[in-house]
């Protein structure tokens, strides 16, 4: 369960990179604006599965807004990447004490919808509850999915065609810029979904966004950016050493994944499925 949702935020993050070239520190906040439109949603409504449509939505609209509004304004300049970090590290900081004066600073409880409550099955001596296994077959049918956006439409052709040769493609002809606010929007509604998913089993907070953002990166590092196998990947296999290691300490658990990814890093430094050259373009 863990390792899913690493998956679905890490493949924003990864498409993101792969196609615009921005180290996206703003990602962690449509993972936590994700939770908090949820949470507004069932408050509202009543309807978890309301949420579940509503928030992505809502929150791939505010990706169009960071893109065009903020974004945009970096293209082309000098340094355009390092900017592209200073500037989503700015967001990452202030849309969370945004969130903080408007909704206060407690967690927002956030129930199971009760038709996902309760113990689906026993394994051994351990119960495993519905709205896991719920998360794990979202995410085995959204996967095959995005996977087929990708590689089988118009508008995956376009983005991986950007991610190995932007300039060849905007010399074709093609609406560069059009498909920037689509990938960015699309990364964000990503993590929004996973937001929103996550948000029954912890407390939906302003900080969970920082949370997720570290444990992702060091995703696309294993998994190698740009990558959709990669992300997929390596969000398994740190999800479950996250969850395995954390069994016999706390602690051990993020030592463990610095140390998978600095091993990584030595033997292969563009990662388990990363084009190389992709980390220095």
């Amino acid at each position: 369960m863990n390792g899913c949702i690493l998956v679905l935020v890490a493949l924003g993050l990864s498409i993101v990179f792969g196609l615009m070239g921005i180290i996206n520190f703003a990602h962690g906040i449509f993972y936590m604006l994700g939770a908090y439109a949820g949470w507004l949603t069932v408050h509202l409504t009543g309807s978890f599965w309301l949420a579940l449509l509503a928030a992505p939505i809502a929150v791939g609209l505010v990706g169009v807004l960071v893109e065009r509004g903020v974004l945009k304004r970096i293209y082309g300049t000098r340094n355009a990447n390092f900017a592209g970090v200073l500037v989503t590290y700015g967001l990452a900081i202030m849309i969370p004490d945004l969130v903080r004066m408007t909704f206060g600073r407690p967690g927002k409880p956030f129930a199971v919808p009760e038709a996902l409550t309760g113990s689906l099955f026993r394994l051994g001596a351990i119960d495993v509850h519905r709205y896991r296994v719920f998360i794990l077959l979202v995410t085995a049918v959204l996967l095959p999915l995005l996977w087929l956006l990708l590689n089988k439409t118009n508008l995956g052709l376009v983005i991986r065609a950007g991610t190995s040769d932007n300039l060849m493609v905007q010399l074709l002809g093609i609406n560069v810029a059009r498909t920037w606010t689509i990938t960015y929007a699309l990364g964000a509604a990503l993590a929004a979904f996973a937001g929103v998913i996550t948000a029954p089993l912890v407390a939906v907070a302003p900080e969970m966004g920082g949370l997720v953002l570290i444990e992702c990166f060091i995703v696309t590092v294993v998994g190698g950016m740009g990558s959709f196998v990669g992300a997929v990947v390596g969000g398994l296999l740190i999800g479950e050493t996250l969850a395995l290691t954390g069994m016999l300490y706390d602690v051990l658990a993020d030592v463990v994944i610095y140390l998978a990814m600095a091993l990584v890093l030595l033997v292969r430094p563009r990662g388990l499925f990363g084009q190389e050259g992709m980390s220095e373009e």
